[in-house]
């Protein structure tokens, strides 16, 4: 019973160590796009549909690959399951923004690289608590069958 914990837990540390990886690069992405097309005078939520895009495809790539899925079985189920968290991270993210855009251009009226700075800490504060909720619901949810 502790020989199995262990490997359950190697594996989660693995998992969880690739899985960050992955977010690290998809972030990295996510947060240049949304910091430029903000910054260049975007709405906030089409700053944040821009670079959802742009770090959701290498994101779910990289998982794909991290929880063993490999070639055409099941892809249309992980694509479609992964969408609907992404999306509603996006969605979350959307709306922090937004209302971060108010309350920035209320409080920063004349300081742009304020208003930017703020918008852009609500973006990436919602990514960074989506995190652990993400991590658990690709584990459990999206590459589900691959556990089995």
């Amino acid at each position: 019973m502790a020989a199995q914990t262990a490997t359950g837990a190697r594996r989660y540390w693995r998992l969880l160590s690739r899985f960050a990886a992955a977010s690290v690069v998809a972030t990295t992405i996510s947060q240049l796009v949304f910091l430029v097309v903000y910054a260049l005078g975007a709405v906030p939520v089409a700053a944040t549909v821009t670079a959802w895009l742009a770090g959701a495809i290498p994101n779910f790539t990289l998982n794909r690959r991290t929880w063993g899925s490999t070639g055409r079985a099941g892809l249309r189920g992980e694509v479609l399951r992964y969408a609907v968290i992404s999306v509603t991270t996006a969605l979350l993210a959307a709306l922090a923004t937004h209302h971060a855009d108010d309350l920035a251009r209320t409080v920063f009226p004349d300081a742009r690289s304020a208003q930017v700075a703020v918008v852009w800490g609500a973006f990436l504060g919602t990514y960074a608590v989506m995190f652990v909720v993400k991590f658990v619901l690709v584990d459990r949810v999206v590459f589900a069958r691959r556990r089995r």
